[in-house]
């Protein structure tokens, strides 16, 4: 075991924000030794050995961080994928069994649309902060 060299004692004077910064790692750090926070910080910017460590920590938080997105972006592609899918084949089933509209009848028609979707969005907004997904619902509800 080698033996450890005596420290070396030196007054050094800080900008108020540094000294503050400082505290504020010895709080997150948990770390009361005033010393070891300064020549920590001063190791992490003079020798790039020491760095090494934390930057791996910093891309293996990266490698994770994107790969949590490209699952996310993968189940979203998916979710997109099954409502397109959902909405084609309801409006196939409306078209199946719906006549057309005859041209006199159209503007009574799109008046009694637009009266219901109204009614619709206002039950809507109205029941915005206690609306339940269909698939939460319960049965008979």
């Amino acid at each position: 075991m080698a033996a450890r060299k005596k420290p070396i004692q030196k007054t050094v004077m800080f900008d108020p924000e540094v000294y503050e910064a400082m505290e504020k790692q010895m709080k997150t750090s948990h770390n009361a030794n005033f010393s070891a926070v300064v020549n920590d910080g001063l190791r992490y910017a003079l020798f790039p050995e020491f760095r090494n460590d934390r930057d791996a920590d910093l891309v293996k938080l990266y490698s994770q961080f994107s790969a949590s997105l490209a699952s996310h972006r993968k189940k979203t592609a998916r979710d997109m994928a099954f409502m397109q899918e959902m909405l084609l084949r309801f409006m196939f089933e409306f078209y199946q069994h719906n006549n057309e509209i005859p041209d006199d009848a159209k503007p009574m028609k799109e008046a009694q649309a637009t009266m219901r979707v109204d009614g619709f969005m206002e039950e809507i907004i109205r029941g915005m902060s206690s609306l339940k997904p269909l698939s939460e619902r319960e049965e008979g509800a």
